[in-house]
């Protein structure tokens, strides 16, 4: 447990020296100004910003479509992290414990991306309240996942750090969301 704990935290350290040394992202180097705007109140600013921009609609969208793309991007990942789990539990011996941790997060996961999908078709027909509420319950999926891997002895893998960045990526297409319902 021990273990996991450091290399969080290491990873963590990292990325945020990454972050102190790296430029800024602004719309003066003639990316959308809305992006800045929309990633403004974001606790990851910059991995708001730097996501939505990794996305070439995002160079002329609007506030809505920002929103649409910062919920797909956090879909891609949570499908990415669901094969990560799946390939694990296929290809790996796990301790017990462990691999009954994998097996709720891949139902989190499963549970997550669904959720994710309907915050899509909620945001497409302009149902806001219904967006939030999908994106919430990802976000839920995501800490659920999170509160097992924590008491998960001896893990070395790196589902953690990717349960991480998912919730993040969930919480600023919320944050994208909520910018979006009081324009």
């Amino acid at each position: 447990m021990r273990l996991v704990i450091n290399n969080v935290v290491l990873f963590v350290g990292i990325f945020c020296l990454y972050l102190s040394f790296s430029p800024p992202i602004n719309a003066a180097d003639g990316n959308n100004p809305l992006v800045a705007q929309a990633c403004e109140k974001v606790k990851a600013k910059h991995l708001c910003i730097s996501s939505l921009m990794a996305e070439h609609a995002s160079k002329s969208a609007d506030l809505a479509t920002l929103a649409l793309i910062s919920i797909k991007v956090a879909s891609n990942n949570g499908t990415d992290t669901s094969f990560y789990i799946k390939k694990t539990l296929d290809t790996k011996k796990l301790e017990p414990a462990v691999e009954q941790n994998f097996q709720d997060c891949e139902d989190n996961y499963i549970s997550a991306t669904q959720q994710l999908d309907g915050a899509v078709s909620s945001l497409v027909s302009k149902n806001y309240k219904d967006t939030k509420m999908f994106l919430e319950s990802a976000i839920d999926d995501a800490i659920t996942c999170d509160n097992g891997l924590r008491k998960m002895p001896g893990n070395q893998l790196e589902l953690p750090h990717r349960n991480i960045m998912f919730r993040q990526l969930c919480i600023n297409a919320l944050d994208v969301v909520l910018f979006l319902m009081t324009s």
